[in-house]
């Protein structure tokens, strides 16, 4: 039984991660409009953040935003600016990639 179960998080994160890292890349190599956006959705005081993580949302640490706004998002989804079932949808997903690697990773 806990075969299966490990067997099935390891396939969903095997899938996942290709769309995890396609849009690490783009919220990481991208445009800053992305990473904005997101920030803007999720972030407490927008501006305060923008100020001071002004460095990690340009290049590569945008990537990194990207993913600690992932891993907290369970915890900051009622501050959400966009109440768009997609974007709660990708949240999600991205979240439970996260949570089935660690799984696969400590259970595996």
């Amino acid at each position: 039984m806990v075969d299966t179960i490990v067997s099935s998080a390891a396939m969903y994160s095997l899938v996942w991660m290709f769309v995890y890292f396609y849009h690490l890349a783009v919220y990481g190599l991208g445009d800053r409009k992305h990473i904005n956006l997101l920030v803007d959705c999720l972030a407490k005081k927008p501006e305060e953040f923008k100020d001071k993580y002004s460095l990690s949302l340009r290049g590569i640490g945008a990537g990194g935003i990207f993913t600690l706004l992932i891993l907290v998002y369970p915890f900051v989804r009622y501050r959400r600016r966009n109440r768009a079932v997609s974007f709660d949808l990708f949240m999600w997903l991205n979240w439970l990639f996260f949570v089935a690697a660690i799984s696969i990773y400590v259970f595996g």
